[in-house]
């Protein structure tokens, strides 16, 4: 560019420039997620079977009216809830607990920060596949360990138990996820000025008081905001449940994705199954937006 161009010509330049950048993550989000959402609706709406795509048929919401009369899929709603209810909850509290040791001035914490990462970073079916080994009921080491120390008397079949399948995925789910929720609140509570500190001791605050009255609500934003997004990625989950359970014993651990994946790979009613996402995308959807609603922070509120 020559020596006499004006701003102007600069400004354009880079807005080029950004565009440029911009084009490979548009094309990108159009394939892989705008593409997918739009198909999965269209197939909502038709009977479609991938072994005989000449056969697809519209058949309107015929597939919303066979979902919503199935027994299973609001058994599958309800577990979905529980698994995801209790995953968050146990993540939240876990995870700001740690944050808060972690935060501490010690020797060598630094260490530990870095060790926090290891659950999150290791694959999920290494993770399935060592669990299932920790949670065999002959030869697993929980069993053995829990025996050793007296605290049972007979094996636990935690796998094949619908009530402690339930509880092996929600352990598995909270022990790899925790990491996130920690590092979100740590870093929040490494900004937090001393100085609000400082005065709650001058006031005669005790060590709970200054949790409560500095601590929390110096987080709250933080934390509404990891639940909102574990919630929606907890609830979407499906690698963590099929590869540990199946969703079974029975159907006892299935949730909507494990439901959807059933109707579509093992009925194989595509239909169905594109139906059951977008119920899936419509409550997260609406949970959003009630989220917006009620967690709406003004610039006044956060200075």
């Amino acid at each position: 560019m020559s020596a006499e161009s004006s701003p102007a010509d600069w400004k354009k330049a880079d807005t080029r420039i950004g565009i440029l950048f911009v084009i490979p993550f548009a094309i990108a989000a159009l394939l892989f997620m705008v593409y997918p959402v739009i198909e999965a609706v269209r197939l909502s709406f038709y009977e479609h079977n991938p072994l005989r795509p000449e056969a697809s048929e519209f058949i309107g919401l015929e597939n919303f009216r066979t979902i919503f009369e199935d027994a299973l899929f609001w058994k599958s709603f309800q577990q979905a809830a529980v698994w995801t209810f209790c995953s968050i909850v146990l993540q939240t509290l876990i995870g700001v607990s740690l944050a808060l040791l972690l935060h501490l001035p010690l020797r060598g914490i630094s260490i530990f920060r870095g060790l926090l990462l290891f659950p999150y970073i290791v694959p999920t079916v290494v993770i399935a596949l060592i669990m299932q080994w920790m949670l065999n009921a002959e030869i697993g080491v929980v069993n053995w360990s829990l025996k050793s120390a007296g605290l049972i008397d007979e094996n636990i079949y935690w796998l094949a138990t619908p009530s402690m399948a339930m509880l092996s995925t929600i352990f598995l789910n909270v022990w790899k996820y925790t990491p996130f929720v920690t590092i979100c609140v740590l870093a929040r509570l490494q900004t937090i000025p001393l100085e609000l500190y400082d005065a709650a001791k001058v006031d005669g605050a005790g060590g709970f008081r200054r949790f409560l009255d500095v601590t929390l609500p110096q987080l709250a934003e933080v934390l509404t905001v990891v639940v909102i997004f574990r919630t929606i990625w907890t609830f979407n989950k499906f690698e963590e449940i099929y590869l540990l359970t199946k969703g079974g014993p029975g159907t006892s651990t299935f949730n909507l994705a494990i439901y959807s994946f059933e109707q579509s790979v093992a009925n194989l009613r595509m239909g169905v199954g594109a139906a059951v996402g977008v119920v899936m995308m419509f409550l997260l959807f609406a949970g959003s937006l009630i989220y917006m609603r009620v967690f709406r922070f003004d610039e006044d509120d956060t200075a």
